[in-house]
Formats: structure tokens, sequence, C-alpha cells
């Protein structure tokens, strides 16, 4: 048994599945939830991606694989809005 593969669990295998429709399709078949190196693959995958839906997919499933899979993930980088408060230029001061 590989140490570094996440146990699964009914919820995981449903999750893995719903990731794997929503990838591109040149990628789906060589993911098999059977695969000893599953948790490095979806890794990569969520790195690579720039589908918030399909990382927020892959996001849940670590979280259910554990706090130790969950913080191998890389946070997103959050855009700031262009009209954030914090943005938006209140008083020019010329003087």
């Amino acid at each position: 048994m590989n140490i570094d593969r996440p146990e699964l669990d009914r919820a995981m295998v449903t999750l893995f599945f719903e990731i794997k429709r929503n990838m591109p399709y040149e990628q789906r078949e060589r993911m098999k939830i059977s695969s000893p190196n599953i948790g490095q693959q979806l890794i990569a995958i969520y790195e690579e991606s720039s589908s918030h839906s399909l990382k927020r997919l892959i996001r849940d499933f670590m979280e259910r694989a554990g706090s130790d899979w969950a913080k191998k993930l890389r946070p997103e980088k959050k855009n700031r809005s262009l009209f954030s408060p914090s943005a938006i230029i209140t008083r020019i001061n010329l003087a």
C-alpha cells in the first residue's frame, strides 16, 4: 500500500468522478481512481487549472482526504476588484 495515497471514502469517489468530468477531455483518460499517485496527480491538475469549479472540487476532495492533503494545495491568488474601497481614489492632493 502506498503511504502517499489518500484513503478514499464513498464521497471522495463521487468527487473524483465529478473532477474527471470537469477536466479537459484529453486529460481524462490517464486519470484512474486506482492510481497509486492519485493525490499528486490531483495536486498537479489543481495547480495547472484555471477553472474555479475544478479547483473547488479538488479542494473538497483534498479536505476530505485530511488536513495534510489539503495543505499541499497552494492557495489561489485572489484578484482585487478595481472598484474595491482600497482601490478607489477619493481625493487627489495637488499641492
